[in-house]
């Protein structure tokens, strides 16, 4: 037998901790289950970026070397006649999986794209290979190719940096949100990713849905740039720099015509100002690349009905050619818009939707992460301040923290969220002062009800928008007023008309 009734459990833990979502709470509850007495019980609950950027917790250092040792004794029993059952195998391939990350990935710091020449890095990693699974006569039962595997840790890495230094928070709403988009390029069942699915989670659209200033981007391009990238290895290089090939485009900011354009390309001559061919987003994106549609909810009709064919059937044509080319890349749309009511409306095609909607990300509100975690606001306000002054953030920091205490805005519900947050920080760096356009409204509510000036109306469609800016959602004020989500989406919309 490779494991013993001590080693076996933990064995286990090691295999399930090789494939658990990074970003969630069980993580760090496997890694206690491992180290036990051990486990540093000053540990955050999950992982998230911190003020002195921590990525080698003393916890993992504790864990990778049990896991070592773990792996060097079962290696040595292996070497011998030693009986050993598939399930005994196959922990110990989990454990090479363990071994082999941490010793060739793990140490490549902050490097979030793939080198074009990997030599060096890839020998090494053919010797770990060797020594690990090669054992005389014995067969590991590991189905995957050496190159694979190395791609597949690789994206481990550049996924598990992409999401840590773009998705900033220690609330719960934003812990969820890192491990949603980590599903969404290795699904819930990773070890399933591994082995199948990597190569046709590109066919996969997300969607992006969340109030303006939530970041919708940031997820995009984590999602984006964290794509499988097969590794050639007798070109001993990656197949494509995934770091080139994010095609990022407002909808809002253009109209229908140069839209269709930059997404599939024209033939010279084909409409007025076409002077010269040009390929389209949806064909430059190439197998690893990422077309990114932000306000998708603004698209016209007759595109959504040209893309839907991309979507369905992965093929699409330059404006003007017959030619029919193939869309071989990522699509990721984003949206702060009500898609259900823009369907009702006749404005958005229920069948463009539902070839949006097999794998939706929602991006939190600031309010939401406040009201889970109020001293995120103070966490937020340090992290703006670092990347505005990086010299001097601690005493801008402190400065902007006690305008705020001295201020009127203490309960103040952040409708522009982190985008408002940044920009209110910038306000009072320059001018000691930054007077948000919800405050009036809320002031003038405030005193309309003590003299009694609203009509029923009134005060209700005042209630409607106080409670929507609140909560970020018609959904969630409905519930909370105890109302239908239809009249407050209309009470509170009359309220922004006026």
């Amino acid at each position: 037998m490779l494991f013993t009734d001590t080693t076996r459990p933990l064995a286990k833990t090691i295999a399930e901790i090789s494939f658990a979502n990074p970003f969630l709470p069980k993580r760090v509850e496997l890694e206690k289950l491992a180290l036990g007495d051990q486990f540093d019980p000053n540990t955050r609950p999950f992982w998230s970026w911190s003020l002195n950027d921590e990525l080698d917790r003393p916890n993992v250092v504790k864990l990778t070397q049990t896991v070592l040792s773990l792996a060097e004794e079962t290696r040595a029993k292996l070497l011998t006649p030693a009986q050993a059952s598939d399930e005994e195998l196959l922990l110990y391939s989990d454990l090479v999986w363990y071994v082999l990350y941490y010793e060739h990935f793990a140490k490549r710091g902050n490097q979030t794209h793939s080198p074009k020449d990997e030599t060096s890095a890839w020998e090494r990693f053919l010797k770990s290979v060797d020594y690990w699974m090669k054992l005389s006569d014995r067969t590991i039962p590991s189905h995957d190719q050496p190159e694979h595997i190395y791609a597949c840790l690789y994206q481990v890495k550049r996924a598990f940096l992409n999401i840590f230094h773009c998705v900033i928070g220690r609330s719960w709403p934003i812990c969820k949100l890192r491990a949603n988009i980590w599903e969404s390029i290795f699904t819930h069942d990773m070890r399933r990713s591994r082995q199948t699915l990597y190569s046709s989670m590109n066919e996969v659209t997300t969607l992006v849905v969340g109030n303006t200033g939530t970041g919708k981007e940031l997820v995009a391009r984590a999602v984006g740039l964290s794509q499988y990238v097969p590794f050639d290895k007798n070109k001993r290089r990656f197949t494509d720099a995934e770091s080139e090939r994010f095609f990022p485009l407002n909808l809002s900011a253009f109209s229908p015509t140069l839209i269709e354009s930059e997404l599939f390309g024209h033939e010279k001559g084909s409409f007025t100002g076409a002077i010269a061919s040009r390929v389209g987003w949806l064909e430059s994106a190439g197998r690893y690349g990422t077309v990114f549609l932000d306000e998708i909810g603004e698209l016209d009709v007759s595109i959504q009905v040209k893309l839907l064919r991309v979507l369905q059937q992965r093929q699409f044509q330059r404006i003007g050619d017959s030619k029919t080319l193939e869309f071989k890349g990522k699509f990721i749309g984003a949206t702060h818009r009500n898609l259900a009511q823009k369907i009702e409306e006749g404005t958005f095609r229920e069948d463009f939707y539902y070839r949006l909607c097999s794998d939706v990300i929602s991006t939190p509100t600031l309010i939401e992460q406040l009201v889970d975690r109020p001293s995120e606001f103070g966490f937020l306000v340090d992290f703006i301040c670092r990347r505005i002054a990086p010299g001097e953030h601690e005493e801008i920091r402190d400065s902007v923290i006690q305008w705020f205490e001295s201020s009127e805005l203490n309960n103040y519900q952040w409708p522009g969220n982190m985008r408002e947050l940044e920009q209110c920080v910038r306000n009072i760096i320059i001018h000691n002062h930054y007077a948000p356009p919800a405050k009036s409204l809320t002031s003038n509510f405030s005193k309309a009800i003590d003299e009694v000036t609203l009509t029923s109306d009134e005060l209700l469609s005042e209630y409607c928008a106080k409670a929507y800016r609140k909560y970020g959602s018609y959904e969630k004020a409905a519930e909370v007023l105890g109302l239908d989500r239809r009249t407050v989406r209309a009470k509170a919309s009359k309220m922004k008309l006026k």
